[in-house]
């Protein structure tokens, strides 16, 4: 690609889609990027890439963000920012990174949906009563919690995982749950993780190697520890479990992923590096890492601030 013929954002987008990402991570994510195109060729079909400006990028996001929600649209510019990204600094196509400053737009309102962070208090007594009840399901959202791993890594983890002496566990699969429970190959059947970067060995601590362990008693070394074990087949019916479990808590509600957004989180507010906890997470850079759970910490800090001085102001 170069300078001397102009090509339409929309191909160029498509063309680095199948390039990269086309059997280099998983048919969902494939899929999205997809998505993506197919809203680019409704929002701007005859938008040249090298005239693109800052200006344009922004009426982009503008107009998706006015039929979607806030995180989606987040979701929607990261895939964008990619691809421009690659056009300035990789196939010098632009003049400008004009993702530069862009601001997303706060998108659609919607009812009220179960948060994917809670306070720290409340992840404490949640840890609580998850030690408390110490079944299963208790252990596979408290592995969650302690790891930030995605729903279907820990599904993807048998015991050829596991290095017991060293405690670290090695993310090199994912069980491929949603092409339905009713079959008896189904702790096996395993496919890729979501992208090269989510192959990843990261260390544990003892009680994860525990859980680990105990429920891993009558599972073949190659088959999913949790896969093979009744009522661990659907994403759904564990959120239920979860909400249950959050509820006896006393705590709000989360889902499975918010789990890992938790762990994210908790980690980066002990002063833990983005880089390093983005690694342990399995994202491509420290990016989606910052953006996501730094935010969170700095509006939590802001509202910290003004409680402080409500209070100083009573002296």
């Amino acid at each position: 690609m170069g300078r001397r013929k102009k090509i339409l954002f929309t191909d160029y987008f498509i063309n680095l889609v199948d390039t990269y990402k086309l059997n280099q991570v998983g048919e969902r994510t494939y899929n999205k990027y997809c998505l993506t195109h197919r809203h680019l060729k409704k929002i701007c079909p005859d938008l040249y890439l090298q005239d693109m400006n800052a200006n344009d990028y922004q009426q982009i996001l503008n107009e998706f963000g006015k039929t979607h929600e806030k995180a989606t649209t987040v979701d929607f510019h990261h895939q964008l920012a990619w691809a421009l990204k690659r056009a300035y600094n990789v196939d010098g196509l632009t003049d400008r990174d004009v993702t530069y400053d862009a601001q997303i737009p706060k998108g659609v309102v919607t009812n009220k949906k179960k948060p994917k962070f809670m306070e720290l208090d409340d992840m404490k007594k949640l840890v609580v009563t998850l030690k408390y009840l110490n079944s299963s399901y208790a252990n596979f959202f408290l592995i969650l919690l302690k790891t930030g791993l995605r729903f279907a890594e820990l599904l993807g983890i048998t015991l050829e995982d596991i290095d017991f002496e060293k405690k670290t566990i090695s993310i090199n699969k994912t069980l491929d749950y949603k092409k339905g429970a009713y079959d008896e190959n189904f702790s096996r059947r395993f496919k890729s993780t979501k992208n090269k970067y989510s192959i990843r060995t990261i260390p544990v601590d003892d009680a994860v190697i525990y859980m680990f362990w105990r429920n891993a008693k009558g599972a073949d070394k190659d088959e999913s520890i949790f896969g093979s074990i009744k009522g661990f087949q659907y994403n759904s019916s564990l959120n239920n479990k979860l909400e249950q479990t959050c509820k006896y808590a006393g705590v709000p509600v989360i889902t499975l992923h918010g789990l890992r957004h938790e762990h994210a989180t908790y980690l980066v507010s002990q002063g833990i590096d983005s880089r390093a906890v983005a690694e342990r997470l399995g994202h491509v850079d420290d990016s989606v890492t910052r953006e996501v759970y730094i935010h969170r910490l700095e509006t939590e800090r802001v509202r910290d601030n003004q409680q402080i001085m409500r209070s100083v102001s009573k002296i």
